[in-house]
């Protein structure tokens, strides 16, 4: 049997192959439900009964009420809910637009093994529960099939599943990818045994599948799977396709590779990364020639997610980490362990080893704590630049709990689905059915500038009009307050804000806060910018150091008229280092004026992703240095101007100690081309946690040597 509902029209449908005979429909408590039969039709399917479903409340992903049908000698737990795409605009449940909040579990790459002690269901339903808690409606089980635990636990919880029942490449002699397989009947099996769940969103063929739409085998499949579940999005690929294929209700396109900021902050307005596979038809989409240049909008005709979003890196702490582990291994015991496949992984030992050998035991509290605070900048940025973007209709992030099996810590919480310091009250501030956004023409200016700020809201409530009062707070101070703004759902302007700044001379963080307040609902958000002064002359002088010798040495030295300002690493550096003046070395990564090299890497302001890029933050150790850049510790947004295309020295293996005034931190994961091109399993000190500065200084003779990597 399946059992199916169209839930704005109140109607629940059972197909059969038999009539469907005496039939009760109970709830939770066993209380039988009216639900009438109404028409009874044979299909290419049997016979479908349809019934009144006006007596059953809906499942909901606030409220998942389950009922049971028993006809036929079956009994099947169902979910009075429907799912559908709406043009290529949004995803509808239950009538209504949902914004779709997924995270990533499934291969091992992504996932964990039971890290609860307790069944396979109470691990379900811990992961559920914490999802939920940070806003997550919705779990993709990467190339996975999830087990009837977790599907269960979905259903009473009230989360939509994704699930990948997988294809298989034919390789030539050569290893390329030649044809694709489709010969897995997994395909039907899998529908039939899932398509009565009502936390069962999607039925997806599997990931990364380029030009899905081009194969006669996909469109095959996807008729099969629209055939069995018509209640269902069936999908071909999760990543890649062509932007006009009917191969699915919904798509999910790579479309978050670059940081969606500043000169990257229209990435998800742009067409680019349709251009990758094109058009089903292969139409040009570009065309160029004496008379004109024409470039051929690529606009999807499905609703899109955004995929494998977001997964930035941060540092954990090993220490404690590995005393977690060890206490869970000796509750649980061995027996349990062998069990769930449970072993201490590589790198809870392999890092800690490294961190000891580098030196760098006393530097992890701060290297935890900023690279915490860049990865919680960097979801944050994310998720409200993706939610301003009103051609999408959600993301799946890679991923909400850490790897147990990879050393990148990616998640939100740990392995064993525990909270690891991110404040989930602060994440549904932008990850919530209900949000509020700030469109800021900049986050960095002048004080003597004005701002421009335009406040929008995001609502995907079930039910999404409402009225309520818009207030607008500046550092404290009430900028605006506005009644009765009525909100129509999606994506919707509130309003338009100039605000002018005091004067006051001085580099200073500012806060900008929002709150809708209805009588159903209340909704804030908040964000924080940066002013200039047009001249330092209101800050300390003193710059340079803190060190106490090092600030002797300023007062002995020879007037700043005197300091020699260069971005070229040459003979008079030297020369000028010799006369005891104080050099500033404004120094560029592997720029050819330079006559000699130090070692180091161009810097770029954007999150590590996986083990793409080498930054994670950093710490500016120097208390007026901190006090010209706006105030905080750990890098921000304010340091995007000086950041961005800039460089960094790398100091592991200087040959005298240096005192640091600004140090980038590097990713803690190995480089994995390393390991699947060059078989280099290890952690490598020369491509790890490597000591980058942006700015430091060291005595030479009698001068003073300032180097700064800064853009």
């Amino acid at each position: 049997m399946y059992v199916y509902s169209n839930a704005e029209a109140s109607l629940l449908y059972v197909e059969t192959s038999e009539p469907l005979g005496d039939y009760h429909i109970l709830d939770a408590e066993g209380n039988e439900m009216e639900c009438p039969l109404m028409l009874c039709k044979q299909t290419e399917n049997g016979i479908r009964c349809t019934l009144d479903a006006s007596s059953l409340s809906l499942w909901t992903l606030d409220a998942p009420v389950l009922y049971t049908l028993k006809a036929q000698g079956e009994e099947i737990r169902f979910g009075h809910t429907s799912i559908a795409p709406m043009q290529n605009k949004a995803i509808l449940l239950n009538g209504s637009p949902v914004y779709l909040r997924g995270y990533i579990r499934g291969i091992v790459a992504h996932d964990h093994p039971n890290m609860t002690g307790g069944s396979d269901y109470e691990a379900a339903l811990k992961n559920i529960r914490q999802a939920k808690k940070y806003g997550f409606n919705l779990v993709r089980f990467h190339s996975t099939i999830p087990s009837e635990e977790f599907v269960r636990a979905a259903d009473e919880l009230g989360l939509l599943i994704h699930m990948e029942i997988g294809f298989a490449y034919e390789y030539d002699s050569q290893g390329n990818k030649k044809n694709l397989s489709m010969s897995n009947d997994a395909w039907e099996k899998t529908i039939l045994r899932y398509r009565n769940h009502p936390s069962v969103a999607v039925f997806c063929i599997g990931n990364e599948m380029h030009n899905a739409g081009r194969y006669p085998e996909v469109h095959k499949l996807y008729e099969t799977g629209k055939k069995l579940a018509p209640s269902k999005l069936i999908m071909d690929n999760s990543g890649w396709g062509e932007y006009d294929r009917t191969t699915a209700d919904i798509y999910s396109q790579h479309i978050a590779y670059f940081f969606p900021y500043k000169h990257h902050g229209d990435m998800f307005l742009i067409d680019a990364p349709w251009s990758f596979n094109g058009s089903v038809r292969q139409v040009p989409l570009e065309l160029e020639n004496a008379a004109v240049k024409v470039h051929r909008q690529a606009t999807p005709i499905r609703p899109t997610l955004s995929h494998e979003a977001m997964h930035y890196i941060d540092i954990p702490d090993y220490d404690a980490l590995n005393e977690k582990f060890d206490r869970f291994a000796a509750q649980v015991g061995e027996e349990y362990l062998q069990k769930h496949g449970i072993k201490k992984p590589k790198f809870m030992t392999g890092l800690p080893k490294l961190i000891r050998e580098k030196g760098l035991e006393k530097d992890m509290p701060e290297y935890i704590a900023a690279s915490r605070k860049f990865k919680e900048m960097g979801t944050k940025v994310f998720m409200e630049r993706l939610r301003l973007a009103d051609n999408l209709c959600g993301f799946e992030m890679l991923q909400f709990s850490d790897c147990l099996k990879y050393e990148n810590k990616n998640g939100i919480v740990d392995c064993f689905d525990d909270d690891k310091g991110i404040d989930p009250v602060w994440m549904k501030q932008f990850n919530s059915d209900l949000v509020l956004l700030a469109d800021l023409n900049t986050d960095t200016l002048y004080e003597d500038e004005p701002l421009s700020a335009d406040i929008y809201v995001s609502d995907y409530l079930p039910d999404p009009q409402l009225r309520g009062t818009l207030t607008v707070i500046l550092d404290g101070e009430t900028l605006y307050e506005g009644e009765d703004f009525a909100l129509a759902g999606g994506l919707q302007k509130l309003a338009g804000l100039t605000i002018h700044l005091p004067v006051t001379g001085k580099s200073k963080t500012h806060t900008l806060e929002a709150t809708f307040v209805s009588d159903a609902i209340t909704a804030y958000n908040s964000w924080t910018f940066w002013s200039f002064p047009r001249t330092l002359s209101q800050h300390c002088p003193e710059l340079a150091v803190e060190n106490k010798a090092l600030e002797q040495h300023l007062e002995n030295a020879k007037p700043a008229s005197d300091t020699y300002l260069t971005d070229q690493l040459d003979e008079k550096v030297f020369e000028k280092l010799n006369e005891g003046k104080r050099v500033v070395l404004l120094y560029e990564y592997q720029a050819k004026r330079n006559l000699w090299q130090l070692p180091g890497a161009l810097e770029r302001f954007k999150p590590c992703i996986w083990d793409r890029g080498s930054n994670l933050g950093g710490i500016v150790y120097h208390d007026g240095l901190r006090e010209i850049l706006g105030g905080q510790r750990y890098f921000d947004r304010n340091l995007q101007p000086v950041l961005e295309a800039g460089s960094k020295v790398n100091l592991d293996h200087f040959p005298c100690p240096v005192e640091e005034h600004m140090r980038g931190i590097d990713k803690p994961v190995r480089d994995r081309m390393k390991g699947l091109i060059h078989g280099i399993k290890d952690f490598i000190a020369d491509d790890t946690l490597r000591r980058f500065s942006h700015l430091f200084s060291l005595r030479v003779g009698d001068g003073l040597l300032i180097v700064c990597t800064l853009n």
